[in-house]
């Protein structure tokens, strides 16, 4: 429904709030006004070496689709975090590589059918990714437009939020190493809210690996 005016577009988002809720494997709910992730689990297994990425059952509900600073869109708490942990594992000596992917998923029906969403453009969108608390260079210390993120070489149409690896030796081979990410994202302050109204974003993160053999 189109709005008059931004004070009832303000009100018309205060009284809505935004109730987007993504659920792995089960299902999508969403509304508008919304930005949101889906994701499934993802499990790569290249002999004796196993990456794994999780997310909770609850993924990530953003709460205000206003476009904000970078210190707000950073400081989003609860919700406004898509937290999840890459888990990786080798029974021999190797380093093990993996890259975290964003990729936006447009809306899979028809515009006029039920359940259609017209899509913000990754250039109105900041990414901000931090490892254990700390962010990561790829998304920078205030975010970085999605658009502006180096395309992946390895998922077509994806973006890289980060790349890591982890390094298992003789020593500790066998035993499991877990690191905990958290995901933020926001609609730049520079954007208009009228060129975002009533739009959504939708993505997806993967985890993709490939193994090498550490050098003797």
């Amino acid at each position: 429904m189109e709005m008059k005016d931004n004070d009832q577009k303000k009100m018309l988002l205060s009284v809505l709030g935004v109730a987007i809720l993504v659920v792995a494997v089960i299902g999508i709910s969403f509304a508008a006004y919304s930005t949101v992730f889906k994701s499934g689990a993802n499990t790569v297994t290249t002999g004796t070496v196993m990456v794994s990425y999780t997310e909770p059952s609850n993924a990530i509900l953003v709460n205000d689709a206003m476009p904000m600073s970078d210190s707000d869109g950073k400081g989003q708490t609860g919700r406004g975090i898509f937290e999840f942990t890459v888990s990786t594992k080798a029974d021999n000596a190797l380093t093990v590589p993996y890259e975290i992917n964003l990729t936006k998923v447009e809306s899979e029906v028809q515009s006029g059918e039920t359940g259609y969403y017209e899509s913000m453009l990754d250039s109105q969108v900041k990414a901000y990714l931090t490892k254990g608390g700390t962010y990561v260079s790829e998304t920078g210390q205030n975010g970085t437009l999605v658009s502006a993120l180096t395309a992946s070489t390895v998922r077509n149409g994806a973006k890289v939020l980060h790349t890591d690896s982890d390094v298992f030796t003789a020593q500790s081979a066998g035993t499991a190493v877990t690191t905990t990410y958290q995901l933020r994202l926001w609609i730049a302050s520079t954007i208009n809210y009228d060129d975002v109204s009533g739009k959504e974003y939708h993505a997806k993160v993967n985890v993709d690996s490939h193994v090498n053999p550490v050098s003797a």
